[in-house]
């Protein structure tokens, strides 16, 4: 078991072997046994070598084992720390990805936002941003934009609806200023209520909010149209009314005038042919030989809709009341202004007559 002899101090380790005659010790180089002198077989060098390299192996060293446990453990240990490392550097990755995403979305946010408060809360929340410098001037063009839109809501109208889009033509506010010329237009258009105004607020607006409303009352109006033979047929009625009926108070011509009654005569409701020549016969004094009637050129006609669902014509006009006097000291002429609604059938259903 010794490296060496300890008498003479030969290397012994794992080259010994015992003589197969006398069984005494002896080197595995030595062919002739020192003890009994008989020649021994040389051993195969390679059966010498591997016991060589179990002795040499069984004879290391303690420290030199204890060297190979403190290389394992130090491996395990910098893997430990390889691993933890990179546990550490993809969450890293993970929420600085996170937080970039949530800042890009927070910015392609502010495309849509009119409040300059958006946009200080986006400086304050990424002060370190590449968007910063961007998002900064935006946020001081929009702070003096809402200030002048302030102003303009104090007094809305369409000048300075136009010079707040002219000076801000990419404004987000630009619908909402469309939306009250739009109002604005309107407005006026019902005012002005003819065909011209409605026909202008469309070509204005073709897709405005008031179109459907517009579009109804300029059918409505083309409706309510008269026509030259319409109103031809209007004024004769009427001449043949006050030429016949009041100017000669006749009573059939009364009854061929209206229906059963007039709605409205002058006052008097539901009134009959009898109350019209009534009316007629107070207007022929005792002086009175004869009465003529004129109605004026200009006449205002327009179709109404009746009590019954029909349409009727609504008539305006000034009435020239011409007398006949055996006293000429009196008045021989009077204007009145006539207000008549005749039905289809050429039948009047209400008349008013004013000085």
């Amino acid at each position: 078991m010794a490296g060496t002899c300890p008498h003479c101090g030969i290397h012994i380790s794992g080259q010994l072997r015992h003589c197969p005659h006398c069984n005494e010790y002896c080197l595995q180089t030595q062919d002739t046994c020192p003890e009994c002198g008989e020649k021994l077989e040389p051993l195969p060098l390679a059966d010498s070598a591997e016991k060589e390299e179990v002795v040499i192996e069984n004879t290391l060293p303690k420290e030199s084992q204890k060297k190979k446990s403190h290389k394992s453990i130090g491996l395990a240990v910098f893997f430990v720390l390889i691993l933890i490392l990179c546990v550490c550097a993809g969450y890293y990755y993970y929420t600085t990805e996170q937080m970039r995403q949530k800042e890009q979305s927070d910015y392609e946010r502010l495309a849509n936002m009119t409040d300059p408060k958006t946009f200080r809360q986006f400086l304050d929340d990424y002060p370190k941003s590449q968007h910063f410098d961007e998002v900064n001037e935006r946020m001081l063009a929009l702070q003096a934009e809402a200030e002048e839109w302030q102003r303009l809501l104090q007094n809305v109208n369409r000048a300075a609806l136009a010079r707040f889009v002219q000076k801000y033509p990419t404004t987000l506010r630009k619908r909402a200023c469309e939306d009250m010329l739009d109002s604005i237009d309107w407005q006026e258009a019902v005012a002005v209520g003819n065909e011209n105004a409605i026909t202008d607020y469309l070509a204005r607006h073709p897709f405005g909010r008031y179109t459907s409303e517009a579009a109804e009352i300029k059918n409505a109006l083309l409706l309510s149209k008269v026509t030259v033979a319409e109103r031809t047929m209007i004024r004769g009625t009427l001449e043949s009314f006050f030429a016949k009926v009041i100017a000669n108070q006749d009573i059939e011509a009364a009854r061929a005038a209206i229906p059963d009654s007039m709605i409205n005569f002058c006052g008097k409701d539901n009134a009959d042919a009898e109350a019209i020549i009534q009316y007629a016969n107070e207007k022929k004094e005792k002086d009175v030989i004869g009465l003529h009637y004129v109605i004026a050129q200009q006449m205002s006609v327009r179709k109404e809709t009746l009590h019954d669902g029909s349409i009727g014509y609504s008539a305006e006009f000034n009435l020239q009341e011409t007398i006949s006097r055996s006293d000429t000291k009196q008045p021989m002429s009077n204007i009145y202004r006539v207000s008549a609604l005749v039905n289809q059938e050429q039948k009047i259903v209400r008349m008013s007559i004013s000085k």
